[in-house]
């Protein structure tokens, strides 16, 4: 092995590194937070929905209709509302599509 495959070995493990200490993009850590709170409300906030779905990143639409999915199994009537979300967000429109 050369000097100069040596080094770029070491950069690449370094960009590796840096990736799995990232710091999160200020949006998602709001939408994260906003995440947390709708998982651990049995009735979350119609506001708090619509702040997550004005703001959510692409990558983490999947992880929001999931969480609604969740919701909607855990009474015997899924709220329409949430139902709605779902199709919304899953439909392809993403964020801050309204129909």
């Amino acid at each position: 092995m050369t000097s100069t495959q040596r080094r770029h070995d070491d950069r690449d493990r370094g960009a590796s590194r840096d990736e799995e200490q990232r710091t999160p993009e200020p949006r998602e850590v709001f939408v994260r937070l906003l995440l947390d709170t709708v998982r651990d409300d049995p009735y979350p906030s119609g506001t708090q929905l619509d702040m997550i779905e004005e703001s959510i990143p692409a990558e983490m639409v999947p992880e929001y209709v999931q969480l609604l999915a969740d919701k909607s199994r855990e009474g015997c009537f899924p709220s329409t509302d949430v139902l709605r979300r779902m199709q919304r967000m899953s439909a392809g429109g993403g964020a801050g599509s309204r129909g």
